[in-house]
């Protein structure tokens, strides 16, 4: 059966290329028969796709076309699973047409170009035959006869003379042929249900294929599994109790235009509590501007009496923020000090507590604004300190402040380090600073390029600041606090500061550590929890000094302090024992008393004590020998639930023998010397036999604090008597006192084991400890990856005798300050949660003194002999949450690499012959093949860069509290490093690794280490990760797939359903015109253009423009949908090709999406508050123009064009590649080079698009004949 003449036959049609004839054209003969058409073919096309669109928009009523006129079945593309271009089963459709009999042809597309085999006319179309080919292992050839076959992507062609036998046979069975096989389908097995859904995810346009699903599925249960994980396993109890108060902020005025550029962006405001004096303003002056807010008129002269504090909110950060801190610190000093600093006991003083208002900026998302925070914040520090004058204290010796004191939350704590590198930075006027949830060594986003910048350069300058002996830094200390694993924003491994910071200058803390909190928190919590408030804010008190020009202490005692109030002092003895304290002489016979022999420990009370009665009001005293040789015991354990002190019923002395020497030391003495409150009494939490709570209120009471004591014997020279003093009965309970004498290393016990063993077998001890002790500890020195976290189950038997406390258990980390405790052990049936945070990838390694791998130490009551049983397993469900966090930037980094990949596929293909294939099937396709060996090929990076040695910097001897320090830190340490992992003592291990630091960054090359690639240096054992990693992208590259092209298909559906209904109206004309028209004017484009590049160099971020491009390309997507279903057989391959070609183009738009809309949310938020200042980094054309201009040429229908030749088709290849390349090595630490690298693949595909155009051509001939002749030899040469 033939065709007939007006039924062209399909074929393929390249881009601006229109084929049928148009009315007024001419045409020459060509040698085979054909015609060549002088007409234009773009306005040949556009006017018969406007035809054809009014037919099937508005059902022929607007303008008299027929039925007929409607594509065909016949003419849609039909692919080997039985469905259309459409998405639609190909069944027998029959149309009614008067002149013609009903036929159904079933064909698909060739890769090949289509040959002309009939003349064109003004009324006949022109007829195309498809060649025939058969695959071979050379390729495709074209055969003598016309048959059928497939291509290379398995879709069957049939051709003209196979469709006409085909639509003439009536036997039962139909054949087709695949992949070079013959299939029979028999009647008795029909086709598979017709199920919308299930023909929309088979057709070619999703590209939907069993391995596709399987991904998906594994995906998303994987993505559910980590979010699951992250929320609501290995997460600490969140025990914070609120703060109360009642603030009042004054927002001062007189800090206006005059004194910072920035007046009209940002405020400065002063916090005042009910315990705070009154601002001494006269209310005249004071405007009410919002609930608890007040303006302070410009006129008002403010002079502030107390010591300038500057709180800096972090990003969205309110400035009432610092409000439960400021309230404590007030507190703590009006409750406590206000009476003494009358009296001028002391030099203490109330601090005044400013606040910036950022207006809840989005500093982490951009870098200008975190710059512009900085500036503003050396201007708030002049201004403030200009607020002081020399007679503001009573006693005019005292000197005017020189410096702030600087507590800075979030992105606050970035703002406070980056005012040293601003220009307008004053020096000294900042030297102490308190950071909360910083993010201190990388930023929670990469997509900005100016924040990456700003990290760069404080790390320099912070890096040099405490070198040589003009140091910038040598007096700034900086003390860096973390929530914990409660924080899902900042990950606590960015806040570790021992990299950038001397162990003299700074340390960073958690607050599970803290004494008197103990509590995890999360992001925002860190500010408000009461238990955590009350410390900072005593601490913030305890360091400042009117004496000082700076209000604060010296370095070395602001040190000091901030390690006794914020570290927990078990590791590190915080007081020296043989400092001067109060004394007394005790004569023993005057007082009650009893010598004790401490060959068991010593419990109080005493069992069935004949010699005092605990519930006497009479004082007694129980006199402990230290023993003379240090061989047999070398450490003083002791264990209490009193507080010890003047206020507590019991009190720890150190005594000495008045009458004898060190070596004749009686064992009962007569008369000795004793020193109150000298041992460090350590407070830990409470693990009492009754229930009690242990989160306290306000001061802590007994019974709900234990206090602990381990000292050295070596260190108490001099000292012969341990004694606890009773005070009787009328000071309170008697409570309990454990102490002994023990040998530390016989109750430290050492385990080596592996990951591989922990993760199949687990760790178990049975019988720990081996013998009866109040202190023991177990340390694991080879578990030290935080991405792992494990269980602890333990468990006793039971005791026979009553315990005067349950055993307890303290969890401490190598490489931070992070400890936490677990009261109780024995009863927790389903474990404990053991987890930490380690170091942080891309960076060295810093080890704390004395520590290597995770630590427990074990409380117990010595007087129940029945040993612990441990069973340590890893949790590895609850390892999932630790990954969320720490990699959160390769979800966008590998997304974007599936992305480049599958449109390097693609470009292969279509340059090759094929079809431009859809995004999805393509997707299919690299599932089942490509992508599984670039798993295998990421899972080798990882694995050989994982043996590459890591240099951990271990400080073995840190600045000791009461010894002298010098800038740079005078610590021992080892840095163990390099191929063979060998190790080396060296003097000031912390200086060697901040040069080596520099040296690296004053070289580009040097820079580059195989530690920075993929996910950064990590564990053997983790080298499946990036693998993982890489199929959880491509799962969500399907969704993101199935999401953006059901859009474009749903608007395309919706707007041919309102042009049919709404035909004989004005809105289905004009979307009708609209879909028809070919493109706008070239005078209106190159308006509109200008105009959007006026606005991006002078008001609009050139972010904003880019969203304005996608939603242009989105239209320009549906546009190419709509004309693809409408084009007749002779222009369907074209068009289809286009429409796969903007859609795959429009995922990786989406995809640069959140590179963008950032900083669009910053300009966006800007003018909510009326701040229309432009950013200076972000008018850049350059960075723009390409997308715009491909959009405009996408919109004007242009295509990119085949391009077989070996050099377009190898640079196109080699700009992915290289893409590739950089996103396996530097892609997930500098994310934002995204942006910047689709950059150039656009400049490229327009430089494809634009090369086969008359201009191009000429410059092409004109750089060809430049090139030849350079490299002709000259006449000379010869």
């Amino acid at each position: 059966m033939s065709l007939h003449d007006d039924e062209p036959r399909l074929g393929h049609q390249l881009p601006n290329a229109d084929r049928s004839a148009a009315p007024h054209s001419h045409s020459d003969s060509l040698p085979n028969g054909g015609t060549k058409d002088h007409s234009d073919p773009g306005l040949a096309q556009s006017r018969a796709l406007h035809v054809k669109l009014q037919s099937h928009l508005f059902d022929g009523e607007s303008n008299g076309t027929s039925q007929a006129a409607l594509p065909r079945r016949s003419d849609r593309i039909r692919y080997s699973n039985g469905f259309t271009e459409h998405g639609s089963p190909s069944f027998h459709h029959h149309e009614k047409k008067p002149s013609l009999p009903t036929r159904r042809l079933s064909t698909t597309i060739h890769s090949s170009a289509l040959s002309p085999t009939a003349t064109a006319s003004p009324t006949s179309p022109t007829q195309y035959s498809l060649p025939s080919y058969s695959h071979s292992a050379h390729g495709h050839r074209p055969q003598d006869k016309e048959q059928d076959g497939a291509d290379s992507a398995g879709r069957v062609y049939t051709t003209a003379a196979a469709a006409s036998s085909s639509a003439s046979s009536s036997s039962s069975l139909s054949s087709t042929r695949v992949n070079g096989r013959s299939r029979t389908r028999s009647k008795s097995h029909p086709e598979p249900p017709n199920i919308p859904l299930m023909r929309a995810c088979q057709s070619p346009s999703f590209g939907c294929s069993f391995s596709m699903a399987i991904v998906f599925v594994v995906t998303l249960s994987l993505l559910g599994c980590i979010f699951h994980s992250n929320f609501y396993h290995q997460v600490d109890p969140n025990g914070c109790m609120y703060t109360y108060m009642q603030p009042k902020y004054f927002k001062l005025l007189g800090f206006d235009r005059e004194r910072t550029a920035f007046a009209g962006k940002y405020g400065l405001l002063l916090f005042r509590d009910q315990y705070d004096y009154k601002l001494p303003v006269p209310a005249s002056m004071l405007t009410e501007y919002s609930s608890s807010v007040y303006t302070v008129d410009k006129e008002a002269k403010i002079q502030p009496l107390g010591i300038p504090a500057l709180f800096i909110p972090g990003n969205a950060g309110s400035a009432k923020q610092m409000r439960s801190i400021a309230k404590e610190a007030s507190k703590y000093y009006y409750e406590n000090l206000a009476e003494s600093q009358r009296n001028g006991r002391t030099l203490s003083r109330p601090i005044d507590f400013f606040t910036l208002d950022f207006n809840e900026e989005f500093s982490a998302l951009h870098g200008h604004s975190l710059l512009e925070q900085a500036q503003f914040l050396n201007d708030a520090i002049a201004y403030i300190l200009s607020l002081y004058d020399d007679n503001r204290h009573t006693d005019p010796a005292l000197p005017r402040p020189t410096s702030v004191l600087l507590f800075g939350h979030s992105m606050g704590g970035i703002v406070a380090r980056t005012l040293f590198t601003m220009s307008n930075y004053r020096p000294g006027t900042v030297n102490t600073i308190l950071t909360a949830a910083t993010p201190h060594m990388v930023p929670p986003v990469t997509l900005d390029f100016e924040i990456s910048n700003i990290y760069d350069q404080i790390e320099d300058f912070w890096s040099r600041g405490y070198q040589g002996p003009d140091a910038v830094l040598s007096n700034v200390s900086l003390v860096s606090i973390a929530g914990g694993n409660l924080d899902i924003i900042v990950n606590g491994e960015s806040g570790n500061i021992h990299n950038i910071v001397p162990q003299s200058h700074g340390f960073s803390v958690f607050t599970s550590s803290i004494p008197h909190a103990w509590v995890g928190s999360d992001h925002v919590s860190i500010l408000w929890c009461n238990q955590i408030a009350i410390v900072l804010g005593k601490t913030l008190i305890d360091i400042v000094d009117a004496s000082y020009p700076e209000q604060v202490k010296p370095l070395e005692e602001r040190m000091k302090i901030f390690r006794n109030r914020l570290l927990t002092g078990i590791d590190d003895h915080l007081e020296d024992p043989l400092a001067s304290k109060d004394e007394e002489v005790i004569v023993v016979a005057e007082i009650a008393h009893t010598v004790v022999d401490l060959d068991e420990p010593f419990v109080y009370p005493l069992k069935a004590s004949t010699t005092h009665d605990v519930d006497s009001e009479v004082p007694h005293l129980y006199v402990i020998p230290i023993p003379r040789s240090y061989r047999d015991v070398d450490t003083l354990n002791l264990l209490t639930d009193h507080q010890l002190g003047p206020d507590s019923r019991l009190d720890l002395l150190l005594c000495s023998d008045v009458f004898s020497d060190d070596e004749a030391a009686s064992t009962t003495p007569s008369r000795i010397l004793c020193r109150y409150n000298t041992l460090s009494a350590i407070p830990i939490p409470a693990s009492p036999t009754t229930t009690i709570a242990t989160l306290h209120f306000g001061k802590p009471n007994r019974g709900q604090e234990f206090r602990f004591v381990s000292q050295k014997l070596e260190d108490l020279d001099n000292v012969h008597y341990v004694a606890v003093l009773d005070r009787g009965r009328k000071i309170g309970e008697p409570g309990f006192l454990i102490a002994e004498f023990a040998v530390e290393a016989d109750n430290t016990f050492t385990a080596e084991t592996t990951t591989w063993k922990l993760l199949n077998d687990g760790f178990r001890v049975h019988g720990f400890p081996d013998r009866p002790s109040l202190v023991s500890a177990l340390r694991l020195p080879n578990i030290d990856n935080s991405l792992l976290t494990y269980t602890l189950t333990v468990d006793r038997q039971g005791c026979h005798v009553p315990e005067r406390f349950n055993p307890m258990l303290r969890q401490s980390s190598w490489t931070m300050n992070e400890d936490r405790y677990s009261i109780d052990i024995t009863s927790k049936e389903s474990g404990i949660d053991i987890n930490f945070h380690g170091d942080i990838p891309y960076f060295e390694r810093v080890q704390l003194p004395g520590k290597k791998g995770i630590e427990f130490r074990f409380w117990m009551d010595p007087s129940c002999p029945v040993p612990l049983s441990l069973n340590l397993q890893v949790d590895k469900y609850g390892s999932l949450g630790k990954v969320m966090i720490r990699y959160r930037m390769v979800v966008l980094v590998f997304t974007f690499l599936v992305v480049v990949l599958t449109l390097r596929a693609q470009f292969r293909g279509f340059n090759k012959g094929e079809p431009f294939l859809p995004f999805g099937m393509m997707l299919s396709r690299l599932t089942r093949t490509t992508f599984l060996k670039f798993s295998a090929l990421l899972a080798v990076i990882a694995l050989v860069q994982s043996l590459q040695a890591k240099t951990t910097v271990v400080f073995e001897n840190p600045v000791s509290p009461f010894s002298s320090s010098h800038p740079g830190g005078d610590a021992v340490g080892e840095i163990i490093g390099g191929p063979d992992g060998a190790r080396r003592t060296d003097q000031g291990a912390y200086e060697r690794m901040i040069a080596a630091r520099i040296a690296r960054s004053e070289s580009w090359f040097s820079a580059i280490r195989p530690g920075d690639a993929l996910l950064g240096g990590n564990d053997t054992f983790f080298w499946f990760l990036a693998p993982v990693f890489f199929q959880i992208a491509i799962g969500i590259v399907i969704l993101i797939w199935i999401i953006l092209n059901g859009l474009v298909r749903g608007v395309a559906g919706l707007l041919t359903f309102v042009s049919k209904k709404g035909g004989r109206f004005m809105i289905g004309k004009a979307i009708g015109n609209m879909l028809s028209k070919r493109s706008r004017g070239v005078r209106r484009r190159i308006i509109t253009t200008i105009i959007l590049f006026i606005m991006v160099a002078t008001f609009v971020p050139y972010q904003f423009a880019f969203v304005v491009a996608v939603l242009v390309h989105i239209v320009s997507c549906v546009r190419s949908l709509l004309i693809a279903q409408a084009s007749t057989s002779s222009q369907a391959q074209a068009a289809w090709d286009r429409h796969h070609y903007l859609m795959s183009i429009f995922v990786m738009f989406f995809l640069l999406l959140p590179c963008t809309l950032p900083v669009l949310m910053v300009w966006i938020r800007n003018l909510s508050v009326q701040w229309y200042e432009p950013f200076s980094s972000d008018h850049r054309l350059d960075y723009i123009a390409p997308f715009i201009f491909f959009v405009e040429a996408v919109t004007d229908g242009a295509m990119v064009p085949r391009t077989p030749e070996k050099g377009y088709a190898a640079i196109t290849n080699g700009i992915l590649n290289l893409i590739t390349v950089f996103l396996i090595m530097f892609g997930v630490r500098y994310s934002w080079q995204i942006f910047f690298m689709s950059r150039i693949w656009i400049v490229w595909l327009l430089v494809l698009q634009l090369k086969d155009t008359e201009p191009a051509a000429r410059v092409t001939r004109a750089v060809e004949s430049r090139v030849r002749a350079l490299m002709r030899p000259s006449k000379k040469r010869k």
